[in-house]
Order: C-alpha cells, then sequence, then structure tokens
C-alpha cells in the first residue's frame, strides 16, 4: 500500500515537490490541497499530484507526511485547524519564513510535535533568475543540485530528521541541518532584506512629486529591483513573516543602514576612489557567490549529499520505524 504524502498549498514549492516524486507512484500517493481550486487543477493537469481533495480534514485523514507549503500568515491557522485530526506518527514539514515561530505553532498544536520539522529549499541553480510566478514557475528539477536546509531542535524525533535527509536526496538535493532560530537569521538575510528593498524602493520613487513623469519610463533596473513588491509571502496579513522574524529582520536593516551610509557618505563627499572601490567590490562579490552556489563549492564544509535511497528504503526502512512495512502486513 502506497505511502500517503499531503501537500498542502500548491504553488511553486508544493507543486515542484509533487513533480519531484512523480516517479515514485508505486510507493507514494500524492494528494493536493489548495484554498484555489484552480491551483489544484493546475497541479493535477500538471502529474504533480494523483488526487485533489479540497477539504483539508479529507486531505490530511490518511496523510502518513504532510507538507504545509503555504504563505507563513497561514502556517499557525492550519496546524490549529488540523493538529487534532493528524494521525498520531504523521510527520508534518513546513516551508515558510519563520522557522522559531513554526516551532512553537508546531509544539501547541500537533497531536505529536517531535514529528515537526521546518524545510527550507535553495533551488536549483538553473532556476535562479527565472521571474517568479507562483502557480507557474514550478519544476520538476526546482530542488535539482539545491539544498534542503532542515530545521530542527533537540525535541525533534531523529527520524523525521533523517527523513527530510533522504527526501532531499530523492528531489535531487543535498542536505543542510540547523536550528531554527539560525535558520530565520539565514532568512532574513536572503529573502526578508531583498523583498523590503524592493517595497522601499518602489515607496520612495512614488512618493517624489516627479513620480507623475517619472512612471512613464518603464526602466527595466527599476522593474526589476520593485519586483518584491508584487510577491506576498502572506496571503492576507501582510509582514507577519517579518515580525515573526522580527530581531533577525531588524538586525539586517540596521546592517543596511550602515552599508547605504557608506555609499551616501562617499557621494556626499564626491569621493569617487571611495565609492569606485564600494561598487567594485559588490560586484566581486556578487560574481564570487553566484560561481560558489552554481558549483557548489561550499558544500563540503557543512551540506551533506547522501547516496540516493530507493523509495523501499526511504519509506520502508527510515520512515518512523518501517510505516511501509506495517502497511502491508
Amino acid at each position: 500500500m502506497a505511502v500517503q504524502i499531503t501537500i498542502i498549498g500548491l504553488g511553486e514549492i508544493g507543486t515542484s515537490l509533487g513533480l519531484a516524486l512523480k516517479y515514485q507512484k508505486e510507493t507514494i500517493l500524492r494528494v493536493g490541497s489548495d484554498i484555489h481550486k484552480y491551483a489544484e487543477q493546475n497541479a493535477l493537469s500538471a502529474d504533480a499530484i494523483d488526487r485533489i481533495e479540497h477539504n483539508l480534514f479529507n486531505a490530511i485523514q490518511d496523510a502518513d507526511i504532510v507538507f504545509l507549503t503555504i504563505p507563513t500568515d497561514e502556517v499557525e491557522a492550519v496546524m490549529k485547524l488540523i493538529g487534532n485530526d493528524l494521525k498520531e506518527d504523521c510527520v508534518v514539514f513546513e516551508t515558510g519564513f519563520a522557522k522559531a515561530a513554526a516551532k512553537r505553532w508546531a509544539s501547541q498544536y500537533l497531536k505529536t510535535p517531535s514529528n515537526f520539522a521546518g524545510l527550507y529549499a535553495a533551488i536549483n541553480p538553473a532556476w535562479l533568475n527565472e521571474t517568479s510566478n507562483e502557480y507557474h514557475s514550478a519544476h520538476e528539477d526546482l530542488f535539482k543540485n539545491g539544498t534542503l536546509f532542515i530545521s530542527s531542535t533537540a525535541d525533534t524525533a531523529p527520524s523525521v530528521v533523517k527523513l527530510a535527509s533522504d527526501l532531499a536526496s530523492l528531489i535531487g538535493s543535498f542536505s543542510a541541518f540547523c536550528d531554527p532560530e539560525e535558520l530565520d537569521g539565514f532568512i532574513a538575510s536572503i529573502f526578508n532584506m531583498p523583498y523590503l528593498m524592493g517595497n522601499v524602493i518602489l515607496n520612495t520613487a512614488r512618493r517624489q512629486n516627479s513620480w507623475r513623469e517619472v512612471r512613464k519610463m518603464g526602466g527595466k533596473t527599476f522593474s526589476e529591483m520593485t519586483q518584491s513588491a508584487a510577491m506576498q509571502p502572506d496571503r492576507e496579513q501582510y509582514g507577519k513573516f517579518l515580525l515573526e522574524n522580527r530581531e533577525n529582520t531588524l538586525h539586517m536593516i540596521h546592517e543596511f543602514m550602515f552599508t547605504l551610509k557608506e555609499f551616501r557618505d562617499a557621494i556626499q563627499e564626491n569621493d569617487e576612489a571611495a565609492l569606485k572601490t564600494l561598487l567594485k567590490n559588490c560586484g566581486e562579490d556578487r560574481e564570487k557567490w553566484l560561481q560558489e552556489y552554481q558549483s557548489g563549492e561550499w558544500r563540503h564544509e557543512r551540506e551533506t549529499n547522501m547516496q540516493t535511497p530507493t523509495t523501499g528504503d526511504f519509506f520502508g526502512q527510515l520512515f518512523l520505524g518501517g510505516l511501509a512495512r506495517k502497511k502491508k502486513k
């Protein structure tokens, strides 16, 4: 009997996850659920899921693993809603942008909090520069050669951490391990700050008296830099993911203001040499980061790429002491 994986939230991450697992149909039943019915139909048509269950309780009723690939402001409400109806041994993974908060919510609402872990997927370098579209930028290889960051604590069951690590190998990713607070710090740097800056740049330009004319220019750089203003990691409570990761986000804002002051001072003092050095260093640092990300040179430092498990090993031997074998009896 197949192990049921329920994916709640069928945007870019949820649909890509289903696509990455589509070759395991003999051992995995992929059930999908989303607040938007068109997202469910899109995932089904793309062969990212095997069955739609729009009703959340029906979707998780027989689930062995649940993925919450939903906006951060919905995670607490969904955990609270389904927590008592999950099977005792069900594992829950969450992919939002506030890991310490998600761990706290799991402790409050899930039937077995030790069966919870947070995940953050650093994607395939090949898709790094693609314009993101929540329901139309899913790819079967979105996670290939990327890194799956696994967030756990001392209370997390070792079998759940192992399951997450082997899941990473199954979808073509490397694994990296950290605690929720550490991962929140990473997210503040790599996601929260770019998101904020896009909004700040747009808001700054829009508030100028010249905006009525400036808006007609349609600059490509301006469009690219402000793209994040159209992204909403929260569906209704805008900014909740920033507030739930408040200290790390504030730290990055302070660091940004300090760095921006360096640029301002160089321009204000007409210091061509200082400005040139700042810009040159930034260009070189970005090029170095991009090369390292694409080549994965740092992987030997903290990440692991375990030998890809067979799905029989993955679900039979690793999942909570042999769940798949128990189902066959």
